[in-house]
């Protein structure tokens, strides 16, 4: 499985996409409704547990969108 597929699988899995297809980088909190504190605080564990890395505070704190979440995956090393 590829590290996109794995991101994807997780925002599915994390924010009921019934499809891929459904993913839109530029939704964040206020169009996903199961984005609130504690899915962000999910996000994170799933994000860390199955790209095996350990995210900054800021970098958690900056996560307003599908696409930010991307980039700041990517800026540790994963390649999306």
């Amino acid at each position: 499985m590829s590290n996109l597929e794995k991101l994807n699988k997780v925002l599915c899995d994390l924010f009921d996409f019934k499809k891929v297809e459904d993913i839109n980088y530029d939704f964040g909190p206020d169009e996903i409704e199961s984005w609130d504190s504690l899915g962000h605080v999910e996000l994170i564990t799933s994000l860390e547990e199955v790209f095996d890395i350990a995210l900054d505070v800021v970098d958690i704190s900056r996560m307003y969108t599908i696409g930010d979440i991307k980039k700041i995956v990517e800026k540790y090393g994963v390649q999306i």
